[in-house]
């Protein structure tokens, strides 16, 4: 398998404390890597350095086996780099704003000539995407504040299959959502990487992780502290390295 994403000492500071601790790691095409650790162990916070969100972390990206500059969300983007966040209501949508506009901000770029968006092909980018992850509302104009949880979230999936985004990062994407659309995101997860996706799952349910990972790493107070094989996983195994009794 080709790496997709290399981090190499990637250091982050949250206000005046340091967060992240010289994290080291590596996702290929076609895997599912877990991040598992306890609340403030600093799992959110590997997510917003790769994204662009912590423009002050420092240490070494590579996408695709180049150094890459990673400093504001647009240039995660243009890499390839998607983020479903923690909190989609406030981090991951505009709640004021259609299921269609939602789903197509990340490629506007694309859908522009002149100035002028093309906005017919904006809608059937949408639907597809809508069809494709059977978001139940009523239309792609549909106000997202209106929606369950688990539309909202497929929504956030949306925009970043409609970016053909290579490597993606979800935190907690499970969160709030009904056991329907839960399978229908597990599915989707594996979907992605037998299609050569990159994805960083963080998730504070273990059995997600166990179920969906190929591997799993470990962190605890920002610093990486272990990595788990799939075959060699299990809830009590993660749960010493997460608290420091292994």
């Amino acid at each position: 398998m080709s790496a997709l994403l290399q981090t190499e000492g990637l250091t982050a500071f949250y206000g005046d404390a340091q967060a992240l601790f010289g994290i080291d790691f590596t996702l290929h095409a076609g895997e599912v890597v877990g991040l598992a650790g306890l609340v403030g162990a600093g799992r959110s916070d590997v997510a917003a350095a790769l994204f662009g969100i912590e423009p002050a972390a420092t240490g070494s990206i590579r996408v695709g086996g180049r150094v890459a500059s990673v400093r504001t969300p647009r240039e995660a983007i243009e890499l390839g780099i998607g983020l479903v966040p923690e909190d989609r209501k406030r981090q991951g949508l505009v709640q004021s704003e259609s299921g269609l506009r939602n789903t197509s901000l990340t490629i506007l770029d694309r859908l522009s000539r002149f100035s002028w968006i093309d906005r017919a092909r904006e809608r059937g980018i949408a639907q597809q995407y809508f069809d494709r992850l059977r978001v139940r509302a009523p239309s792609v104009d549909t106000v997202v504040a209106g929606l369950s949880g688990g539309n909202q979230q497929k929504i956030v999936l949306a925009r970043w299959l409609a970016a053909q985004s290579k490597i993606l990062i979800l935190d907690e994407p499970t969160r709030g959502v009904d056991v329907g659309a839960k399978a229908e995101i597990h599915a989707l997860i594996g979907e992605l990487a037998e299609q050569g996706a990159a994805i960083l799952l963080i998730s504070s349910e273990l059995p997600e992780l166990l179920n969906l990972s190929d591997r799993i790493l470990v962190l605890r107070a920002g610093r990486m502290v272990g990595e788990v094989a799939r075959a060699d996983a299990s809830q009590e195994r993660l749960l010493r390295l997460m608290a420091g009794l292994a």
